[in-house]
């Protein structure tokens, strides 16, 4: 079974660690726009995933959603 990342739940995990997209740019040293791009869809770099994850107190996997991707059929 393969996974592949979807929606981002950055903005949720923000709502429940009660921070804004500011206090997580300062507490990561990250841009506001980085921040904002990544609450919006664009995928983290595993570096930036980590540190935000380590600021939130949550899991890496807890970012994004996560699709099952289906085996591709091998040909005969």
């Amino acid at each position: 079974m393969a996974l592949r990342s979807g929606r981002s739940l950055l903005q949720k995990r923000l709502k429940e660690s009660k921070l804004n997209q500011v206090e997580l740019s300062i507490l990561t040293g990250m841009s506001e726009s980085l921040i904002s791009q990544y609450v919006n869809g664009r995928r983290m770099s595993l570096n930036n995933a980590k540190t935000i994850a380590d600021v939130l107190k949550c899991k890496i996997d807890d970012l994004y959603e996560w699709d099952v991707v289906p085996p591709k059929s091998k040909r005969q």
